[in-house]
């Protein structure tokens, strides 16, 4: 359902917030069934949502979409506690080779057991979340939205394509500046730079690809230059969280010393691993800079 060219940044907003809240519910109900990756997939829906009120922002009235964007945060934030203990259970066992010495075995795989309890308790949050009048509420806040959104009235008459180029001129713009703030490297500028990226991505994917597409191939290529740098920025950021967690529980536990020694060593490799993703930064930053100068 590609988008006439000629059509209005309003009408073209609106197609776009009805199809990801769709999209939205359709993942949440497979988190009720515990389908495979479905807490992912109903968080990227929700982060997609966020990024399009945010970069677009200039669409709409903000004294409505401030308070919807805080929301759909917090439902993420729920969505992320159930996952994160999941993602780091399996990256957990995932550093076991077949000659890894039986204590460092036992320990690795009890740290990874201690999350994935962590994530049975989320989980079980999570579903007691959906079943709550405040869930209800804020989706169906978010499905009229979607289908009448506060509008402001001259930007949204304006043309889709031009208003769309010109936001995300503007948040490529941010994303530099950022960038420019974690120049030296500490990670909570990184996750902020992350966060920028992410954004970036979604909200370029949601006007370049079907079944709205109002911009094209360039804008396909930015949604992509910007994801590139998002796996980087994750890759490192979970890589050094993770030798965190594996330091933490060295002195958290009583580990004899062959355990303890496995485990610092896989605490080193994760950092080491985590640092070379790093080095494809500066190149990723460049193509989404040379995308939209």
């Amino acid at each position: 359902m590609e988008v006439d060219t000629a059509a209005s940044a309003g009408d073209a907003i609106i197609r776009i917030l009805v199809f990801l809240d769709a999209e939205l519910r359709v993942q949440l109900e497979a988190v009720r069934r515990d389908e495979p990756d479905s807490v992912h997939q109903a968080r990227i829906r929700v982060r997609r949502i966020r990024s399009v009120l945010a970069v677009y922002r200039r669409l709409f009235d903000r004294t409505q979409t401030d308070d919807l964007r805080q929301d759909l945060r917090a439902l993420g934030a729920a969505l992320g506690t159930a996952r994160d203990p999941e993602v780091r259970a399996k990256t957990t066992e995932d550093l076991l080779l077949a000659h890894t010495a039986p204590a460092v075995i036992d320990a690795v795989e009890s740290l990874a057991g201690q999350s994935r309890d962590e994530h049975r308790d989320a989980r079980r949050g999570l579903l007691a979340l959906f079943d709550s009048a405040e869930h209800a509420a804020l989706l169906d806040r978010l499905t009229r939205f979607a289908v009448d959104p506060p509008l402001h009235p001259h930007r949204a008459q304006r043309p889709a394509r031009r208003s769309f180029r010109q936001a995300l001129r503007r948040e490529v713009g941010r994303v530099d500046e950022r960038a420019r703030a974690a120049a030296d490297l500490q990670l909570d500028a990184l996750h902020e730079l992350r966060k920028k990226v992410r954004r970036l991505r979604y909200a370029a994917d949601a006007v370049s690809s079907e079944p709205v597409a109002v911009l094209g191939a360039r804008t396909q290529r930015l949604a992509y230059a910007a994801e590139t740098a998002q796996d980087v920025l994750g890759d490192h950021r979970d890589g050094i969280l993770l030798a965190r967690h594996l330091r933490r529980a060295i002195a958290g536990h009583a580990l004899n010393r062959s355990a303890a020694t496995g485990v610092g060593i896989f605490a080193a490799r994760c950092e080491r691993q985590a640092n070379r993703e790093l080095e494809r930064l500066d190149v990723a930053l460049d193509g989404i800079r040379e995308l939209y100068a």
